[in-house]
């Protein structure tokens, strides 16, 4: 994989934690509630101006019902298809 810069990085995350979240219909409160972290950490993180830490990774994978894997995959095709 090509070497990613922090801003496309952000974009990926921010852009799939938003779908995920739009998918199982829920409001950034409630994600916030469910991954307990701020809401306004998930404004942040779905406008790329900030990332999550590995531990924050997990707990949003959970609150999205997700396994954390698969949101690290998902990020990174989002990635992938950014830079290519």
């Amino acid at each position: 994989m090509p070497s990613v810069s922090d801003l496309n990085f952000r974009q990926a995350v921010a852009a799939e934690v938003k779908a995920l979240r739009g998918l199982i219909g829920i409001s950034q409160e409630e994600l916030a509630f469910r991954a307990g972290v701020h809401r306004t950490y998930i404004a942040r993180l779905e406008v790329a101006s900030t990332q999550p830490s590995l531990s924050v990774t997990f707990q949003l994978a959970e609150a999205l019902a997700v396994e954390p894997e698969d949101l690290v995959k998902a990020v990174r095709l989002r990635v992938a298809r950014s830079t290519s």
